[in-house]
């Protein structure tokens, strides 16, 4: 006997209108242009460079989290919570290396730290830290 709870559907969640498929709404299974492109980066049997990845088919918001059927979009209206993902997450999502992940978030304070905005903000708050300058690892690594 079937209940009015099994025919009801989902609401549909709106897609971000840089969707390369043009969807109307998040996918409900696997994103093939996603699967694509983390299987090209994934044989590649190396990290790729930046000018590497960007020439590769597929969909550039790939990410590797199959619940989310591969789509960035998905991912962070059903699993990004309030906590900031951690280094290893990031990596995992990526494809690519905590070292990796690492090197982009020191290159990102730096740029962020020469900006007009940042020296201001730092000037408002009168040099309290606002972005920590210590180098606590969230992992470790065993060579």
């Amino acid at each position: 006997m079937s209940t009015d709870d099994d025919t009801k559907q989902l609401p549909l969640i709106p897609m971000d209108a840089r969707c390369p498929r043009g969807l109307t709404h998040l996918p409900d299974s696997f994103c093939p242009l996603a699967v694509m492109r983390l299987k090209a980066i994934r044989n590649a049997g190396r990290e790729l460079s930046e000018e590497e990845e960007n020439s590769l088919n597929g969909c550039p918001w790939a990410v590797n989290h199959q619940l989310a059927h591969y789509c960035f979009f998905s991912y962070m209206h059903e699993y990004a919570g309030d906590k900031p993902p951690s280094d290893i997450e990031i990596a995992s999502l990526n494809c690519i290396s905590v070292d990796t992940v690492k090197k982009i978030e020191k290159s990102a304070i730096a740029k962020m730290k020469a900006s007009k905005d940042f020296t201001e903000m730092r000037e408002a708050y009168k040099d309290e830290a606002i972005v920590p300058d210590s180098n606590i690892d969230d992992y470790s690594v065993i060579k």
